[in-house]
C-alpha cells in the first residue's frame, strides 16, 4: 500500500516538471488585471445599490 502511495506521488513531481508554468511577470499582470476588475466590479455594484435605494425609498415615501 505505501509503495503505491508513493509511486503515486513521484509520478504527480514527474508530471508538475513536464508542465508549462507562467513567468513571475505572467502572474503579476494576470494578478493586477483580476483586482482591477474587481475593484470595477465591486464599485459598480455598490453604486447600483445606492442608486436603487434610493429610488426606491423616493418612491416608497
Amino acid at each position: 500500500m505505501m509503495k503505491k502511495i508513493i509511486e503515486y506521488f513521484n509520478s504527480t513531481v514527474k508530471e508538475m516538471k513536464l508542465m508549462s508554468w507562467p513567468s513571475k511577470p505572467e502572474v503579476w499582470g494576470s494578478t493586477k488585471i483580476v483586482i482591477g476588475l474587481s475593484l470595477v466590479l465591486t464599485a459598480f455594484i455598490f453604486f447600483s445599490d445606492q442608486i436603487l435605494n434610493w429610488l426606491i425609498g423616493y418612491f416608497i415615501n
